[in-house]
């Protein structure tokens, strides 16, 4: 009995083995992995303009909210800045499209005080969305969080 099960079930393995990789090409990367969750790629872009928008500080790091139109888009960006033997800090973008009132965490990173300085990931900043930049110390809860204005 144990013997044809096995051979039914190898046998229904090698079925479903061609289309394992059909649905795993079609699943889209998750939102956290950079700017896919908006169908927007800013790649090596010519910047129109740059800005930096706002900054918060927390303890002995900085969070600047960054931003730059491309071809009369914009995109938001994050730029966390951790002085020596400070360890690591947390900081991520905001983008509302109420005012604040809900939002949605995107561009999620960490820098380390052996890093110094590092930037996130670029977000399509759509025209009626607001944005800002939040900093916390790794491993502290998200009350303790600092964020910069909504922009």
């Amino acid at each position: 009995m144990f013997k044809k099960t096995a051979v039914v079930a190898a046998a229904v393995g090698m079925v479903l083995l061609p289309f394992a990789g059909v649905a795993s090409a079609a699943t889209p990367l998750p939102c956290g992995s950079g700017y896919q969750c908006d169908d927007f790629d800013p790649g090596k872009a010519s910047w129109d303009r740059k800005d930096t928008d706002d900054r918060k500080s927390l303890g002995c790091s900085t969070v600047e909210l960054r931003s730059g139109k491309n071809n009369g888009s914009w995109y938001a960006w994050g730029r966390l800045t951790v002085g020596s033997v400070c360890g690591r800090y947390d900081a991520w973008i905001d983008r509302s499209y109420d005012g604040g009132r809900n939002w949605q965490l995107v561009g999620y990173f960490e820098v380390t005080d052996i890093e110094g300085s590092n930037f996130g990931n670029m977000f399509y900043w759509p025209d009626g969305a607001k944005i800002r930049a939040g900093l916390k110390k790794h491993g502290d809860p998200f009350s303790k969080s600092k964020t910069t204005a909504w922009h």
